[in-house]
């Protein structure tokens, strides 16, 4: 019974993943199907005796889900007080009609929101106002395009709240919000300058404007950014409880966690609101369920692969790198750099953190390697979303925007073939930059 249930547990794993890959099927109600018929024929021949609805909090990690409930609650009142545009219209004034100025502008605007805020939510801001430029001075949008999703995804990785694998790395791992500035940030950075720089040598002709583009490009100018703020009072508001937020995050987790700082300050938030039942409503709407419901399934999963020792056998393969650490580091960055373009990002890390737990807890590493191999897996996972089409939802969401698009779309293949130096490029700086907190 036990071999047949590790089969039907990798067969569930593998469909689950098709389904990834494909987009035929709802990645949240897959998975959650997938998580529930698991705990199901659990109970029916109890093979596992931890898996099972009463002990849901020994495999669902709910700081993470606390986390991204909590900010859930907060970002969609920051983007409806019309803060976002308010920054996009900033960086065209900042711009003062240079095309390269306003590439470098828009992309540095796009990594920063990106490392605080939702990536889907920032590169949803900055499309329209791209294509609005690049359509009124006739200019392909795809170069511009491909940028804001390299530095949504790139900027993301900067913090514990930039994207969904940091937070479930952190958890993991028992690092805190200064812990990946301290160690992701100086490196996000150091990535961020060198893709503006690769990009612009790339389409150095790109930014050359006739008068009549400069003209037009700076009648953009004009718009007055204040008239972007639809609602100052909920903007103080909700921009006050993002901040507490933030520095709440920076107590130690051993004292308050992250996902209790971030409840709480949605809870506070509602509070300075007066959240009726139409408030509300707006909140349900807003939160991303099918996230919730899709790391219910797979954390579900993910434990029993644990549980059945299957993480074990893979663990074995990186705990024989481990007499070499800096090529323990390299497989850990590498692997996921490109197994994430095709299973992209939260799914691979899902799976790479009990192996990584398992490498840590086997292997005799001192702190200081221990720790690298966790950042080594956030540089990893989320550069490595920049390969695909369908490696990082913002990636899925940008593409989705220029599908009725004449000239700019973006495909699967011009994706791929456009991406893979920027991610190769990225691996490279990320491996110097272990390197270097590997040996100094």
């Amino acid at each position: 019974m036990l071999i047949a249930f590790k089969f039907v547990v990798l067969g569930l794993i593998a469909l689950v993943y098709y389904y990834l890959i494909n987009g035929k099927f709802d990645k949240a109600a897959i998975s959650f199907i997938a998580g529930t018929i698991v705990i199901f024929l659990n109970s029916l021949f109890k093979i596992i005796p931890d898996l099972s609805i009463e002990r849901l909090s020994d495999f669902v990690d709910f700081d993470t889900i606390g986390l991204l409930i909590g900010m859930m609650i907060i970002l969609p009142f920051i983007k409806k007080a019309g803060f976002f545009e308010y920054m996009a219209v900033n960086a065209l004034r900042l711009s003062r009609g240079n095309m390269k100025a306003l590439f470098i502008t828009i992309n540095l605007t796009t990594a920063l929101s990106s490392a605080f805020l939702n990536n889907v939510s920032t590169v949803m801001v900055f499309v329209p106002i791209v294509l609005a430029i690049t359509d009124s001075i006739e200019k392909n949008p795809f170069p511009f395009l491909m940028s804001l999703v390299f530095s949504a995804n790139i900027g993301g990785t900067a913090t514990l709240i930039g994207d969904p694998p940091n937070m479930l790395i952190g958890f993991a791992a028992h690092k805190s919000f200064m812990d990946f500035i301290y160690n992701v940030s100086p490196g996000v950075l150091i990535v961020l300058f060198a893709l503006i720089i690769y990009l612009m040598i790339k389409e150095k002709s790109y930014f050359s404007l006739s008068e009549k583009e400069k003209l037009l490009l700076k009648s953009f100018m004009q718009r007055n950014p204040r008239e972007m703020i639809k609602d100052k009072k909920l903007l103080l508001k909700s921009l006050g409880a993002f901040i507490g937020a933030i520095i709440g995050f920076t107590i130690p987790p051993t004292i308050v966690k992250p996902s209790v700082v971030a409840l709480t300050a949605a809870a506070v938030f509602l509070l300075m609101i007066k959240a009726d039942s139409k408030t509300m409503s707006e909140v349900y709407r807003e939160i991303e369920w099918s996230t919730i419901f899709f790391f219910l399934g797979m954390f579900t999963l993910i434990y029993a692969l644990e549980e059945l020792g299957i993480i074990d056998i893979v663990s074995t393969l990186f705990v024989k790198a481990s007499v070499y650490p800096f090529i323990l580091i390299l497989l850990v960055l590498w692997i996921p750099l490109f197994a994430t373009s095709v299973l992209s990002a939260v799914p691979m890390v899902m799976l790479m953190i009990p192996i990584v737990e398992k490498v840590i807890q086997t292997s005799q590493l001192n702190a200081h390697v221990s720790s690298n191999i966790w950042w080594a897996l956030v540089f990893g996972a989320c550069f490595g979303g920049n390969m695909t089409m369908i490696g990082a939802a913002a990636n899925i969401v940008v593409s989705g925007l220029t599908s009725n698009l004449e000239k700019g779309r973006i495909t699967f293949s011009n994706f791929l073939k456009y991406a893979f130096p920027v991610v190769m490029i990225t691996g490279v700086i990320a491996t110097f930059y272990m390197a270097l907190k590997t040996f100094l």
